[in-house]
């Protein structure tokens, strides 16, 4: 076991030597350094109100975020307990300073007790680097420790990360300390919520994807706490676990007869790749564990769909690696074709588990189709997105969701509202279908107060008509064979625009 640990640590080093080669082609200069370096005292771009929330809308604002949590360069340790910062626009941490790392915010000592609201903004371009010196031993993500702290309405696009912990020689293990993107430690009645991880190929860097030991792709440790409505999108390899890895939260574990941990409407459409010294992985979750009385780790209404291999030596699943007694997964689902082996959808289930099933993506239509019916309320259906749904209206506060739609960017369900630019493109989500098409063009879209136009080739509106469901059907029967352009307008504005073939 020894010997594929190194494997994995020399693995991650070439990761981090692919890097340096990358930059230096792009004649960027890869620093080893910190942001908190560079910015030692409070910028442009990091305004403070009588109250003492926070505005941030420059890099270096979020940067000097870092410094007044972790109480760097010369800053009194502040917790934000109480208060809200707000990321004010799209931030492109790459374009302004290249491959720079940027301290998480908060740690075990100085531990975030805000909350962070992103507004729908993005953060491209983060860039995280865990080398072996004594001085970099802390958990790593954006925000290193929530503690009744609160992150949401944020998306974070390309970037590199990789994390690697010190490893001991003497005893074989490496360090426990948790990795992520979003939060490396969320804790005690924290909530990660309405967040996207959506990696894309970096200029400097290449394929954008972390790699660690303990890592998941939003949270570490959720201990007590909620992850609630996010989704991670890649189509290259977008993770590379190093020992155990889980595709939203490595470990959701609720202890201590304080609160249940819960892991509630999430999808990972990526890849949980490494190499067979992986020990556990999960699609969704890695280890699911209640070791209290009354209180319970709870994974509900999630889908993964592994676009390569899940490997490892020991717990591999699909939804779960590891579920304890006690714990409960519950009408979540996945693609188990992504699997080398055979475990299914969990590795060791020793808990409760409903209307857990296998489903099959359909391309076409970017749904899913289970490999058997499920029964949620009074709904009973073996479509994915219909059963995702059913589950988000049988809840007490259904708005505290976001509702499904078919994919249009993947072959599978996505959220029907989802915001955040990627090379210039906006996730407004409309797709026209059929195409081609005979009788009926549906336009499906999570755009509000918005229309549909629709034109022949010679610029002439054939029909208009407003948008008040999430799919907007078109009777086609008496037009013409030929090419249309349909086009959807929100707020007066022009927000989508297409062809559509009439057979």
């Amino acid at each position: 076991m020894k010997n594929n640990r190194l494997f994995v640590l020399l693995a991650l080093l070439l990761i981090a030597g692919g890097v340096t080669m990358q930059a230096q082609e792009n004649d960027r200069t890869l620093e080893y350094g910190y942001w908190a370096d560079i910015v030692t005292e409070q910028p442009e771009g990091y305004v403070v109100d009588v109250e003492g929330n926070v505005e941030i809308s420059t890099p270096e604002g979020l940067a000097w975020l870092s410094c007044v949590v972790n109480g760097l360069n010369g800053c009194e340790p502040d917790s934000f307990d109480g208060r809200t910062v707000k990321l004010m626009a799209d931030l492109n941490l790459e374009e302004t300073y290249g491959l720079m790392n940027l301290v998480p915010i908060g740690n075990r000592e100085h531990r975030f007790m805000g909350t962070f609201d992103g507004q729908d903004h993005s953060i491209d371009g983060l860039f995280i680097l865990n080398t072996l010196g004594e001085e970099m031993r802390m958990d790593m993500a954006l925000f290193g420790y929530l503690y009744h702290g609160t992150v949401k309405n944020l998306s974070l696009n390309s970037g590199f990360y990789a994390y690697m912990h010190p490893f001991d020689m003497n005893t074989g293990t490496y360090e426990l300390y948790y990795d992520a993107l979003v939060a490396a430690v969320s804790d005690s009645l924290s909530l990660v919520e309405n967040c996207n991880c959506r990696l894309k190929v970096s200029e400097l860097v290449g394929n954008a994807h972390p790699a660690g030991v303990y890592m998941a792709a939003f949270v570490g440790l959720n201990r007590n706490s909620t992850v609630r409505n996010c989704a991670y999108e890649m189509d290259k390899y977008s993770q590379a676990g190093g020992i155990d890895v889980g595709g939203i939260v490595l470990r959701n574990i609720s202890e201590g007869d304080y609160a249940d941990a819960i892991v509630e409407n999430c999808y990972f459409y990526g890849s949980l790749m490494g190499s067979y010294s992986d020990e556990n992985m999960g699609g969704i979750v890695c280890f699911n564990e209640t070791v209290s009385n009354g209180k319970k780790a709870i994974v509900r209404n999630c889908y993964s769909e592994l676009l390569d291999y899940l490997t490892g030596h020991y717990n591999k699943g699909c939804i779960v690696a590891y579920n304890s007694e006690g714990s409960v997964v519950e009408n979540c689902f996945a693609d188990v074709s992504g699997q080398q082996g055979w475990n299914g959808l969990f590795g060791t289930n020793l808990g409760e588990t409903i209307n857990c099933t296998e489903f099959v993506p359909y391309i076409y239509m970017g749904d899913g189709l289970l490999s058997e019916p499920v029964v949620i309320g009074e709904t009973q259906t073996d479509r994915l997105v219909e059963a995702l749904n059913a589950w988000v209206n049988a809840q007490e506060e259904p708005k505290l969701y976001r509702e499904w739609i078919e994919g249009y960017y993947i072959p599978v369900p996505e959220f029907g509202e989802v915001w955040g630019v990627i090379e210039n493109v906006v996730f407004s989500r409309t797709n026209a279908y059929p195409n081609p098409g005979k009788d009926v063009l549906n336009i499906r879209t999570g755009l509000k107060d918005a229309w549909v136009e629709v034109y022949d080739m010679n610029g002439r509106l054939v029909h208009r008509q407003d948008i008040t469901e999430n799919v907007t059907a078109i009777n086609t029967t008496n037009w013409s064979v030929g090419a249309y352009v349909w086009k959807v307008v929100s707020n007066g504005k022009e927000a989508e625009t297409g062809k559509w073939i009439k057979e």
